[in-house]
């Protein structure tokens, strides 16, 4: 095989239609029990074992080991990560080429960093793969995609915002606040790929509202939008009707938040990945 692209499973894609795709499962602990970010997963028990789950809980990202081991012996590998910011994703797919290439003398791992989670990095890998299949070199689209990601945005609604307080992500106190008040607080991946919280709104429709706001005042102009919810489908084909009502016919992908987003966003919350200017 002459190359792979690996993401982990932070992108919420775990199998995608494009050639040479995989993903590396993130983990999420409710006390003792190991709830692996895969396709093999209930995702339907992962919801109801979350929801009702009370005590200790915690995250932890692929391995070096994990990571090498889906590289299927690609000469040329690209692996897709999380943000450093907020995981040790990036670090151990780092550690995970540092090795590879040691035992693989002339062969090329490269490591993009989303900056971000989810929807970017579905919008980062099919931008990769169309660079690929275009006839560029393995450089250059490395290079482009790189570019691609710093013309995308990346914003989330979340009306629960408890997990993320947990993780020392946000203010117990903010989160707090927002359970009781029925806030939705919106946030952006910054540009050094930590969260920034940019607006709140109360109620659903003002959160939707609010959300598409912020996708103009981060120069949304009709590009791709992929859009990843909790449990929350609704507010994501009503925002998907919010862009088209404006934009005309854009290309909309809905998809439902795997194992590591749904535990973050919690239920109700929806992430939004778009293009800042049409790619033309």
């Amino acid at each position: 095989m002459s190359y792979i692209i690996v993401s982990d499973s932070s992108s919420n894609i775990l199998k995608m239609s494009v050639p040479n795709y995989k993903t590396v499962p993130l983990h999420i602990m409710l006390g003792k029990e190991d709830w692996p970010d895969t396709s093999e997963t209930d995702l339907s028990l992962f919801d109801k074992a979350l929801d009702g789950f009370k005590g200790k809980t915690a995250s932890s990202c692929p391995s070096p080991d994990e990571w090498i081991g889906a590289f299927e012996d690609a000469e040329t590998v690209f692996c897709i990560t999380i943000s450093s910011g907020l995981s040790g994703s990036f670090n151990s797919a780092m550690s995970a080429k540092h090795i590879y290439e040691e035992h693989h003398p002339g062969r090329k791992v490269y490591v993009l960093d989303s900056l971000a989670t989810g929807p970017r990095m579905v919008l980062m890998t099919r931008f990769l793969q169309d660079q690929i299949a275009q006839g560029a070199d393995y450089e250059t689209a490395y290079q482009k995609t790189l570019e691609y990601r710093d013309q995308t945005g990346l914003l989330f609604t979340l009306q629960s915002i408890q997990m993320l307080a947990n993780a020392g992500r946000v203010s117990p106190l903010i989160a707090k606040a927002v359970g009781i008040l029925d806030m939705r607080l919106i946030g952006q991946a910054s540009e050094a790929g930590t969260i920034q919280m940019v607006g709140k709104n109360r109620g659903y429709k003002k959160s939707l509202i609010g959300t598409f706001k912020q996708m103009l005042n981060l120069n949304y102009d009709g590009g791709k939008v992929v859009i990843s919810h909790n449990r929350n489908e609704q507010a994501a084909n009503e925002l998907a009707d919010m862009i088209r009502e404006k934009f005309g016919d854009v290309m909309i992908d809905i998809h439902r938040t795997t194992v590591l987003c749904s535990y973050y966003a919690e239920k109700g919350g929806f992430i939004v990945g778009f293009e800042k200017a049409k790619m033309r």
